[in-house]
């Protein structure tokens, strides 16, 4: 049968394509195309029989080139995957399979078939995401659980103790030192086991539940925890129960302390690493804990009656007057949190537990304060929301960032009409950067890439790293094109400096694609692909090439 008639090609669902091998091995012609090939790229008849070079541009042609040598001197088949465009559909992902026809020991033709796969390509790039973002969460959700301060522990539906975090392994050896209790309802009391009981079931039932209760532990010392249950819900079933537990004893004894005696409460207070503070009814210290001058280096109390608004951040005084009035509204201990000022002059986060106290005949005569130091925890919860946001090799916005700032434009631009620009940009032959200089000098250019960029724009605009060697930037309030041109060409002239490392120098092309849009209905997917589309065109013009495009 021979393969090259053009009927058989043309009942075949992928681009064929049959190339004439010249007599050297060194040219490729086109001899037959079948009318899927032609109808994608744009082919016609008259392009048949000529050379490789003279139909496609010539960083293709070069890459095409390769991959037919290589054929040609294995005399086997073979298989690559290369990236291509079409003007309606946009940029697609192709495998192309190459097949030697060999006659007396040399080949002759090449039959090349190539099959669209960029529906799976993309499959497989959003199931790699999905995965990233799964062990990410995973990963975020151990670190929330092992490092938070609170004691946290996950419990089975019989309230056996599946897993704890280390405050949570800390305070059960408070309680019993031999660690060989491994159900929730081992630890309480018999007096408040029916009621947890009873919570526990409840919670069961879907709905969180926070009880306190009483423990007794080895040295036969009494223990209060407040205990929070909350359900672990999947597929609309609770598979387990996530228990939080505090040690209020010393919130407990505290109050308890003062209404029986301020010795026993000064007692109490003198012992522990909190800062417990007694306020009058206007705010004004009455009494500070010795932990003030360990925590905060201060001493506040002396001839001059200091008010609490005096070490806290000016910032936090309306909170602070707010969860006050509440507690005393609603006779209701309040916890949030603020910032004390310590003898440097630095602020540190603190949780507080406000605890109103009333008289016999319900007037409120003052206010029981303790406060805990929550400055590592609110440090890890600012990292994880930074890291959460920006890319961890340039410190660049990340692709969620960009977004969300790439929305906020958007809404500018439809109710004001604020026009706004996006360039996307990505180094030429960066694999060739990696492939013969390491990654470690790959991870050089990209992070001085990043800097130069954020060197290069203005404080209001927003550079970010999508991936791999692909960045993007959001130019808001861009009045005029020659304003984009501007700042593209000093983007340009700051990109076309050397890089050097160690003994290396070395310069980089970047390849540039820049819309600017000034009118009609968008959306945040119209803009990155629009930006995308001509940042290829750019490309498939050769390296260090840019394009600029007024969409209206």
């Amino acid at each position: 049968m021979d393969l090259t008639k053009q009927a058989l090609i043309d009942g075949m669902q992928d681009m064929v394509f049959v190339m004439r091998v010249s007599a050297d091995g060194e040219k490729f012609y086109y001899e037959l195309v079948n009318h899927i090939a032609k109808k994608a790229l744009n082919l016609t008849d008259e392009m048949m029989g000529k050379e490789l070079n003279e139909i496609i541009p010539s960083t293709m042609a070069t890459i095409l080139t390769q991959q037919y040598q290589h054929v040609v001197q294995s005399k086997q088949m073979h298989s690559y995957e290369d990236n291509y465009f079409i003007s309606d559909d946009g940029q697609k992902i192709s495998e192309t399979t190459l097949t030697p026809l060999v006659s007396e020991n040399k080949v002759s033709h090449i039959v090349a078939v190539t099959k669209d796969i960029t529906n799976l390509k993309q499959v497989e790039t959003q199931n790699l995401i999905s995965r990233q973002r799964l062990q990410y969460s995973r990963q975020r959700y151990k670190s929330l659980f092992d490092e938070h301060t609170d004691a946290m522990s996950y419990l089975s539906i019989s309230g056996k103790i599946v897993r704890m975090n280390r405050a949570c392994e800390q305070l059960l050896k408070q309680i019993n030192r031999a660690q060989d209790r491994r159900n929730i309802f081992d630890l309480i009391s018999q007096q408040d086991f029916q009621f947890i009981k009873e919570t526990f079931d409840n919670t069961l039932k879907g709905q969180a539940h926070t009880v306190d209760a009483t423990v007794n532990s080895e040295d036969h010392y009494q223990i209060r925890l407040q205990i929070k249950f909350i359900p672990m819900i999947i597929e609309h079933q609770v598979q387990g129960v996530y228990a939080i537990l505090k040690d209020m004893t010393a919130e407990h004894f505290a109050k308890d302390a003062l209404l029986a005696s301020e010795e026993r409460f000064r007692l109490i207070a003198e012992h522990s690493s909190d800062l417990i503070q007694l306020l009058d009814q206007k705010g004004y210290f009455v009494y500070l804990s010795p932990s003030h001058e360990r925590v905060l280096g201060l001493q506040l109390i002396g001839d001059n009656r200091k008010h609490i608004h005096d070490i806290m951040a000016s910032d936090d005084h309306n909170s602070f007057n707010q969860h006050l009035k509440t507690a005393i509204i609603y006779n209701k201990a309040q916890k949030f949190e603020v910032r004390f000022q310590n003898i440097n002059a630095n602020y540190c986060w603190f949780e507080l537990q406000l605890e109103p106290v009333f008289s016999d005949t319900g007037i409120f005569k003052h206010s029981i304060v303790v406060a805990r130091d929550i400055e590592a925890r609110k440090t890890y919860e600012h990292e994880l929301q930074r890291l959460a946001y920006h890319d961890p090799l340039t410190g660049l916005a990340n692709r969620r960032l960009f977004n969300t700032r790439l929305e906020q434009v958007i809404s500018l631009y439809e109710r004001n009409d604020n026009a706004f620009a996006v360039i996307m940009l990505d180094l030429d032959d960066f694999k060739e950067i990696n492939d013969q200089m390491g990654h470690d000098t790959g991870d050089y250019v990209i992070e001085k890439l990043g800097k130069r960029l954020k060197q290069a724009v203005r404080e209001i605009d927003t550079v970010a790293r999508l991936g791999g060697d692909e960045f993007i930037i959001l130019l808001p309030d861009i009045e005029s094109k020659s304003d984009l041109n501007h700042i593209i060409e000093r983007i340009e002239r700051t990109l076309q400096a050397p890089y050097r490392l160690k003994e290396l120098t070395f310069n980089v092309g970047v390849s540039l694609g820049a819309i600017m849009l000034s009118q009609g209905y968008i959306s945040p997917s119209f803009v990155i692909s629009k930006v995308d589309q001509v940042l290829y065109r750019a490309k498939r013009t050769g390296k260090n090439k840019s394009i600029v495009e007024i969409q209206s």
